[in-house]
């Protein structure tokens, strides 16, 4: 490095660096030289421009500076003989991806001018490296080591990156496990609940029906009157308990799907037939469309039983007396369509996204005056995709809806 030292034109004003400059000095250069006089000079040198220094005493100290955040290398060639240049290429070799580690070497006057030294070739192929021929001017080497510290901060940027990318995912997956984890909970936490609660509404049941009997002794009309009203509230909690049950079973994939091929018409008809008494109690007119005998779907036989009926119940719940509910069936290039359509209450816009979520009702107002808990909608869509379906949902507020189940064709 003595042509640092000798060169006449080291008095020449050193080049100040600007504050803004993204080669800001912070991290700082290692520089090696074989003797400590020509390392010192140009640390100070290199002080004087505003960069951060660390003048090394042998190859291991400079080797040892890239485990730190080290923002570029200064070597003389002198430096890159034998075990030194081995233990320096080695430690290149081990960088992490995101690095590489300007390196930047004075060489002796002329060198540029001939073929490149072997030690000079072997460091050029494993690092970033530039070559400064000596003498060198001071105003070069600062705009060469502040250019290497350039592209070091791009590094610096891009560890920085990866490290924020790779926290950002680990946080990510350790709040969907502990989504997961909580979801599993709140599923076995309804699971055993509704099997608690099953246990003695099924003793309510059996009591009141065995005092209803007389076997308990004669009972009187308003006594029996009495014991109808508590059987029907026992029944309607038991459904509610086993639609919670249903719910946990289908959302935490306890259920199985039995696909066959179903007629479409059949199933209408079926689900029709259980429906009727609530229908006509309630004075609603039902129509059936035309409906092919040969429409076949892929489906659960129960599951799309289950569906259907769901979807009728929630039309004649939701329908004012005197409406209408009208179900058919369109065929698809390669799907059926079935659609339960009544001219109820409708659903606002605003609750048409959130209609499928589980314990939603389509107005809080409705919760007081209409039966159920709000899942007979979410267990029918989980339901519906189990079989490699849909279920979606058009509707105007105070005008009515459409219920539509797409199944894949047998």
């Amino acid at each position: 490095m003595t042509g640092l030292r000798s060169d006449p034109r080291i008095s020449e004003p050193v080049p100040r660096r600007l504050k803004s400059d993204p080669g800001d000095g912070s991290a700082p250069i290692a520089i090696l030289a074989p003797a400590g006089r020509d390392g010192t000079v140009a640390g100070r040198i290199l002080a004087d421009a505003g960069f951060a220094t660390q003048v090394c005493d042998d190859m291991t100290s400079l080797c040892g500076t890239m485990g730190d955040d080290v923002g570029a290398l200064l070597i003389a060639e002198e430096a890159l003989t034998g075990s030194a240049r081995e233990a320096l290429l080695t430690e290149l070799e081990v960088q992490p991806s995101w690095s590489d580690v300007p390196v930047v070497v004075l060489t002796g006057e002329g060198e540029l001018s001939r073929p490149l030294s072997p030690p000079l070739n072997a460091l050029a192929a494993h690092a970033n490296v530039t070559l400064l021929e000596r003498p060198v001017r001071v105003a070069t080497l600062v705009t060469a080591m502040r250019s290497a510290l350039r592209a070091r901060r791009r590094q610096f940027d891009v560890r920085d990156h990866l490290a924020e990318r790779t926290a950002a995912e680990a946080a990510l997956r350790a709040a969907r496990q502990q989504a997961e984890d909580a979801s599993r909970a709140k599923g076995d936490f309804l699971a055993v609940m509704s099997h608690e609660l099953r246990t003695p509404l099924n003793a309510i049941g059996g009591y009141a029906e065995l005092m209803e009997l007389g076997l308990r002794g004669p009972i009187t009309d308003a006594q029996r009157s009495d014991l109808g009203r508590i059987q029907q509230s026992q029944k309607h909690l038991l459904g509610l308990i086993n639609q919670v049950l249903n719910y946990t079973r289908v959302e935490t994939g306890n259920v199985s799907y039995d696909i066959v091929d179903v007629p479409v018409a059949t199933a209408l008809v079926a689900a029709e037939a259980l429906v009727v008494p609530q229908v006509r109690a309630k004075g609603l007119k039902y129509t059936l469309g035309a409906c092919d005998p040969a429409f076949t779907v892929r489906a659960d036989r129960e599951k799309l039983q289950q569906i259907l009926l769901n979807l009728l119940t929630n039309a004649i719940k939701f329908t004012p007396r005197g409406g209408e509910i009208a179900v058919g069936c369109v065929e698809q290039e390669d799907t059926f369509r079935i659609h339960v359509s009544d001219t109820g209450v409708g659903i606002p816009s605003d609750k048409l996204v959130t209609i499928f979520d589980p314990f939603v009702q389509v107005d809080s107002r409705l919760i007081r005056a209409q039966e159920g808990i709000g899942l007979g909608l979410a267990i029918s869509r989980d339901l519906a995709r189990g079989m490699g379906g849909e279920l979606a949902v058009d509707s105007t507020e105070r005008k009515g809806s459409t219920f539509t189940l797409t199944l894949s064709k047998a």
